[in-house]
């Protein structure tokens, strides 16, 4: 059995068809806080990240991107709780945050939600440090310090509807933190914008401890898996690790397209090497 045919068996997705799902009345347009620092996503650091905006000849990365989101947008309409999305791997290198970022950029577009980036790479938080926020308060300082006003930590980005919340600073009790009750606190308030998303850069299952403390506070759950690079094994004792929590999905990076891949929309479509983005340079 292929690597493919074993990660698509442990994938749960219990929305129904969408034809199925009961007629629901519009939500109220998206509003973003307008408090907290202003954040310019750069060329640079767009290049760096190899984001995928609408047009130019990115349009294939953003047309793949925007397949996966529908996934996930369904999840939330049909539940409007489910907007807690984590995103993992199994180890490093595998394009987690590239895909992270670029899901980010496409979900921004919804004109219903809104999305706030979470870097909760505290190991090796490349988000954050892309982006010029090394040193900056973050989620770290969230955990740690409960009186803070969470959404002082929040950076508006020039990208509308898309805002970000950097890790923050190292702690040598970031499991202690993850694995507490602090999270599921940090994000309920985070929650409080009206139909925000929150997109999590977790870190790799396998790697650290922190990863799968994590996963209680999701209510979707990406894992990215590199063709060609991701073993068998490591996929397999990553997806172990996730267990069997709802609303699973895999995102398959720098996979030749393929019209089957396509069809089952499990294949992104991108071709990692061609972005300067690289988890391993970093």
């Amino acid at each position: 059995m292929s690597l493919i045919e074993r990660a698509l068996g442990k994938m749960r997705n219990p929305v129904p068809a969408p034809g199925a799902l009961p007629q629901r009345p519009l939500p109220v347009p998206a509003t973003e806080t307008t408090s907290g620092p202003q954040l310019t996503i750069t060329p640079e650091m767009r290049d760096q990240l190899g984001l995928s905006l609408t047009g130019g000849p990115q349009h294939q990365r953003s047309s793949e991107f925007r397949h996966i989101k529908r996934q996930i947008m369904a999840d939330i309409r049909a539940n409007p709780e489910a907007r807690v999305i984590l995103v993992t791997s199994s180890m490093a290198g595998e394009g987690k945050s590239f895909t992270t970022a670029n899901l980010a950029c496409s979900l921004a577009l919804e004109h219903e939600h809104t999305v706030l980036l979470i870097d909760a790479d505290a190991v090796k938080p490349l988000l954050t440090r892309t982006l010029k926020l090394a040193g900056q308060p973050g989620l770290m300082e969230a955990l740690a310090e409960p009186a803070r006003d969470v959404e002082s930590l929040v950076w508006r980005t020039d990208i509308p509807g898309l805002s970000v919340m950097p890790a923050g600073g190292a702690s040598d009790v970031t499991t202690e933190f993850f694995a507490s009750s602090r999270p599921r606190a940090v994000l309920d308030q985070l929650l409080r914008v009206p139909n925000r998303i929150l997109l999590i850069d977790s870190l790799p299952m396998l790697l650290t401890t922190e990863a799968p403390a994590l996963l209680p506070v999701a209510s979707q759950i990406l894992m990215v898996v590199r063709a060609e690079k991701t073993s068998q094994a490591a996929a397999r004792e990553a997806l172990n690790l996730i267990g069997d929590r709802p609303n699973v999905k895999l995102v398959l990076n720098g996979v030749t397209r393929t019209r089957l891949a396509s069809y089952l929309g499990y294949d992104s479509g991108f071709s990692y090497e061609k972005s300067r983005y690289s988890e391993e340079s970093k």
